[in-house]
């Protein structure tokens, strides 16, 4: 049976259907269950960013141990992964940033204010954030399983 990761091309609306297919997790959820699943996810793809680096392109486990996702996606930039992924990655890293620095303790005031915003603008940044590092998560399942990470000349 053929897959997704089989095509020889992706078009954007492949991309972005399996994105909102990968969304779908997060369907029901609270608030709080979204955001621990996006952070645990831009963990899972932290450490997926970090073998690559062993295993492609012999960083030491000692060198990537303690990396950050900025620090991997810089790397893996220096190393001459493709430059398509690693734009997206410079997004991704600067969302998680954002949502692990300041969207928890912004989402903690509006609660204290006792106004009910609605569920749309609550979870406004948050899905944006989501559908990045999923479309992220998914063009690295593509290209691992592909074994496309360097676009030849």
């Amino acid at each position: 049976m053929s897959t997704i990761y089989d095509k020889e091309k992706l078009s954007g609306d492949d991309i972005q259907d399996e994105v909102f297919r990968r969304m779908e997790k997060y369907d029901h959820k609270s608030f709080l269950e979204c955001f621990s699943i996006y952070l645990g996810t831009a963990q899972i793809l932290e450490f997926g960013l970090k073998k690559l680096l062993e295993e492609r392109f012999n960083v030491t486990e000692d060198e990537t141990e303690r990396m950050t996702l900025g620090q991997a996606r810089a790397r893996l930039e220096n190393v001459g992964l493709r430059s398509d992924y690693t734009e997206l990655l410079k997004q991704v890293v600067k969302d998680r940033n954002n949502a692990a620095h300041e969207l928890l303790a912004n989402q903690a005031v509006i609660g204290s204010l006792g106004v009910d915003f609605s569920q749309r603008m609550q979870f406004k940044d948050l899905k944006h954030f989501i559908f990045g590092l999923e479309r992220a998560v998914f063009l690295f399942d593509y290209l691992q399983h592909n074994n496309a990470w360097v676009v030849d000349a």
